[in-house]
């Protein structure tokens, strides 16, 4: 039987999960447009448009996630951008009505304030309406500037190993594909050549869903603009595994990527390790992939889930680069992969061994970033 884990423990049978997690959305959805049908005033057109907007909605989500892939580009990107962007908005309402019945909830044992007071205020009422809706508005404008706002990150590692200074760009989570554009990449590729990289490495999930909108972009083309040195190493990601490895694993080498599967490349004393996500349960023991490495050269292991660290620490490696985790994207999401990773983004120095786990430069569906941040590594190796 097939078991959900939360971190390296089983939680519970994979087809109990896929019963219950729906069962618990659909609650709080229709929990969130109920309390919020009740709080608007009767004679605001906010009371007819928040029931549409929750319709419309699912809706979206349900026709992209069964139908996308046979509709025209351009329809699909709009109903994947507006369906995930809206399931951020969708959080937050959540919260705030979670919060004003936890406050309704308390004032009836405490009676802080006079209960018709109370029932005035959150039912049917303008001002605490707009006050809701300009709060998510305003947190959705803000979580999507922060998207925008890469941030760099910089190491320094001093090593006996590196004889000749050494700088490399590290990325994750490029999540290419409806939303994020081969315009938008564009700009990362400059961002990328700014720092005179020798080696770029990618931590996995270049891509988001079906290569189709790649295809049509021709962002292959984009990505070959990365200019390096040493060469372009990435390893693969769940989402790679579950699309453009099976769609057309030479994506890959025509965007100038060489994708390491289980396998490694060295050059001018350092060995570039990639391993196949953790997704693949057919994937090759660290050990062994090791066996044939020399240990005289720099390593560095591209593993695209930080799971498992000690891994690492008990094969010497140098230095791993992860990603995955995307640090939850936003808040309050974020507490959650902090608790399941040891490690769910920055820095760790574990025995001899440096890691580093990206939040990622790109996304997963909606273009906000609350409490987290989009960035890209820039690792200096030193002769020590």
């Amino acid at each position: 039987m097939k078991y959900v884990t939360l971190s390296n423990c089983e939680i519970l049978p994979q087809k109990t999960v896929l019963i219950i997690l729906p069962a618990i959305f659909l609650a709080a959805y229709i929990y969130t447009a109920v309390r919020l049908y009740r709080l608007m005033p009767e004679t605001t057109l906010l009371r007819i448009l928040v029931p549409i907007l929750f319709i419309v909605g699912i809706i979206a989500i349900i026709l992209f996630f069964t139908l996308g892939e046979k509709m025209n580009i351009s329809v699909a990107g709009s109903l994947y951008t507006f369906s995930t962007g809206w399931l951020i908005a969708f959080l937050y309402f959540l919260i705030a009505v979670f919060l004003i019945d936890i406050f309704r909830l308390l004032n009836g044992f405490f009676h802080f304030i006079d209960r018709n007071t109370v029932y005035r205020i959150f039912t049917n009422n303008t001002t605490t309406s707009l006050i809701v809706f300009g709060s998510v508005a305003l947190i959705l404008l803000y979580g999507n500037i922060q998207y925008h706002n890469k941030k760099k990150q910089h190491i320094n590692i001093e090593s006996d190993k590196i004889h000749n200074p050494v700088r490399i760009v590290g990325i994750s989570d490029l999540h290419i594909g409806y939303t994020i554009s081969a315009r938008e990449v564009d700009k990362w590729v400059k961002m990328i050549n700014s720092e005179n990289p020798d080696i770029v490495i990618i931590a996995g999930d270049i891509i988001d869903n079906h290569l189709r909108p790649l295809m049509q972009d021709s962002t292959e083309s984009v990505l070959r603009k990365i200019n390096t040195r040493m060469g372009v190493f990435a390893c693969t990601g769940n989402h790679d595994l579950m699309f453009a490895v099976n769609e057309d694993e030479d994506f890959y080498e025509r965007a100038g990527i060489t994708l390491l599967r289980d396998s490694t490349h060295s050059i001018n004393g350092i060995t570039v390790i990639g391993r196949d996500d953790h997704s693949n349960i057919k994937r090759k023991s660290l050990n062994s992939i090791m066996e044939k490495v020399n240990r005289s050269t720099f390593t560095i292991l591209l593993d695209h889930q930080p799971l498992k660290l000690e891994e690492a620490s008990e094969q010497n490696i140098d230095f791993q680069l992860s990603g995955h985790t995307h640090r939850g994207q936003i808040f309050p999401i974020s507490l959650i992969t902090d608790k399941i990773f040891e490690l769910s983004n920055g820095y760790l120095k574990k025995e001899n061994t440096h890691f580093f786990v990206s939040s990622g430069i790109g996304i997963w569906g909606g273009k906000f970033r609350i409490g987290t941040r989009s960035e890209y590594l820039v690792l200096d190796l030193t002769p020590s």
